[in-house]
């Protein structure tokens, strides 16, 4: 029924491009979050500090940008654009590339991050806030939950996670107006204008910096966890989105995605042995 739906939407041929390689994609993707997810309850490495660390001991506050918020964002606002588009062109390979990269480069950089953050085990700026060190006892008083996860600081998982989606969304407007490509016209109808095009294309990032930034002054990372997270998310987006998506830097002006596995169609190439006539053969001897 599903399928019937999409034909009937999307045109007969509109699947014709899926092979059964792309269930192994899709279990692949799944696996680096089903290994993200493991990664999260892995212990934390337990570093030593010193009460008169003033890198740690700034005042425990309120973040301005919540995890869930920002999760949502990195990840929700892509899906519609990429959606709204993919509808529009009647495009069902393009909605499913889509998807795949942008899941894919999420739970890369989501894997390395959890990964690095329980490995490292960092101390938060504001960590002798939730310590809140006892004299008596000779150990932190805190909030456990609250101190273990002060010692996750490095890489920042906000950043990691704005910058995966963001990027990804970047890389993937611009290849849909063809701006960064400079002998191809932007094809942005009602943003003729190619500076124009190219603010529009910048503007995810914009947000993903803004989150980054109020990571540092929420105090919950020092600058060098913000940078590594960020150069995580930038990397794993860049990566998986050229999986599937063609550069957006190059000259074709293509706004199509990559046919992976040959069976689009209109990219096919079919090569048939001709007969040669013996006559003409014998003659050419």
């Amino acid at each position: 029924m599903f399928f019937t739906g999409i034909k009937r939407y999307f045109g007969q041929d509109s699947l014709d491009w899926f092979h059964r390689s792309y269930f192994l994609d899709w279990f692949f993707v799944g696996l680096l979050w089903f290994l993200s997810y493991l990664a999260s309850f892995w212990p934390v490495f337990e570093r030593d500090f010193s009460l008169e660390d003033s890198l740690i001991s700034h005042p425990h506050k309120q973040s301005q940008i919540g995890s869930a918020l920002n999760f949502g964002i990195a990840l929700y606002i892509p899906l519609l654009f990429l959606s709204i588009v993919g509808i529009k062109k009647r495009s069902f390979v393009s909605i499913h590339h889509g998807t795949l990269a942008l899941l894919a480069g999420r739970g890369l950089a989501r894997l390395i991050t959890e990964y690095l953050k329980h490995r490292v085990g960092r101390l938060r700026p504001d960590f002798l806030a939730r310590c809140k060190w006892d004299e008596v006892a000779k150990h932190c008083a805190g909030n456990k939950s609250a101190i273990e996860d002060g010692r996750k600081s490095f890489p920042s998982g906000h950043s990691s996670t704005a910058f995966a989606g963001m990027v990804f969304l970047t890389l993937w407007i611009a290849g849909q107006t063809t701006v960064l490509c400079p002998s191809v016209t932007p094809s942005v109808k009602w943003l003729p204008t190619r500076m124009g095009t190219f603010i529009l294309t910048l503007l995810p990032l914009f947000w993903a910096v803004h989150v980054a930034v109020t990571r540092v002054e929420d105090y919950r990372h020092h600058k060098e966890d913000v940078i590594v997270g960020s150069l995580i998310g930038i990397l794993s987006a860049t990566v998986c989105y050229l999986l599937f998506w063609p550069s957006p830097f190059t000259s074709s002006g293509t706004t199509e995605p990559r046919d992976l596995y040959g069976t689009r169609p209109q990219l096919r190439r079919t090569y048939e042995l001709t007969e040669v006539d013996d006559d003409n053969a014998i003659n050419t001897v």
